[in-house]
């Protein structure tokens, strides 16, 4: 909580320094936000990796059978791994759709097949100017959980934890990383969760991608226990000018999309609108 204040203030100290407003960091990777679906949509995003990083996901109906596990059943949208179940048998896939549905709400819930590789890395990046072939930031850290086969990585995983392992690339291939991301999308800021067997195999682009966060993308790498609140500080402060100046160089439209709201709004709705989502997996089975 410390970590996240830090970051909120010292981006609009940032902002206020360089003369931009704020508010507008929800207007940043906007031209992805789904206006149908009221979100970042995970299927949308999907729709966008390259064919040799993409796990097969689709809407789950309750009736699907897949064929090989584990499989993660997943929320539409979510931050933090929050609401992400792993099923390693059929049985528990049932029993976690049980749990799903008696637990209310008309959250749209994705399959996504279990990811290969033995390691898991975290790619966040800030990309100021979509125009100058550079990222402005690129860090690499390693969700290392040495506890369970196949983890759900996350924050409050206690069996995770976060090693920074950026210094371990030199600037060329950092650059390489970034330029991975932008084979996705060109996003100002973002966090690209992947699986694979090696660092040699993250640089030669042999992944999988397991998500790509685009709204609120924590730098996962202020994790990492031996970071000091000194070297914290030094990293926030700049990565939150860039961000600063990437809130800056946004265009200016008539009429800004409501992201926040409807972000935080997405759920509690009524019905969920789920149709656009369907076509985008008809093209694919599961598994």
């Amino acid at each position: 909580m410390h970590i996240t204040i830090l970051i909120i203030l010292t981006y609009i100290a940032c902002c206020l320094r360089v003369g931009a407003a704020p508010w507008k960091f929800f207007q940043i990777n906007a031209r992805y936000f789904s206006e149908d679906e009221g979100i970042f949509s995970k299927l949308s995003i999907d729709a966008l990796i390259p064919e040799r990083w993409r796990l097969q996901q689709v809407p789950d109906d309750g009736c699907i059978s897949p064929e090989r596990y584990p499989v993660f059943m997943k929320p539409e949208w979510g931050q933090n791994a929050h609401g992400i179940h792993r099923a390693d048998s059929f049985e528990q896939l049932q029993k976690i759709r049980q749990e799903i549905s008696q637990s209310g709400g008309d959250q749209q819930y994705i399959l996504q097949e279990g990811a290969p590789g033995s390691r898991e890395f975290e790619i966040f990046s800030i990309d100021v100017s979509k125009s100058d072939g550079r990222h402005d930031v690129v860090t690499v850290t390693e969700a290392v959980n040495l506890s369970e086969s196949n983890p759900i990585n996350s924050k409050y995983n206690k069996n995770t934890r976060y090693v920074d392992i950026s210094s371990r690339f030199d600037s060329e291939q950092l650059s390489t990383l970034g330029h991975y991301l932008d084979e996705v999308g060109r996003f100002a800021i973002s966090r690209m969760s992947v699986r694979t067997d090696s660092l040699d195999a993250l640089l030669e682009g042999r992944f999988h991608v397991i998500e790509v966060n685009l709204f609120l993308p924590m730098p996962i790498n202020l994790l990492d226990s031996s970071y000091s609140w000194s070297v914290r500080f030094r990293f926030i402060r700049r990565a939150m000018m860039s961000l600063a100046l990437a809130t800056k160089a946004i265009n200016p439209v008539d009429k800004p999309a409501a992201i926040f709201t409807r972000m935080m709004l997405y759920g509690r709705r009524k019905s969920a609108p789920v149709r656009s989502i369907y076509k985008l997996a008809e093209r694919r089975t599961l598994l």
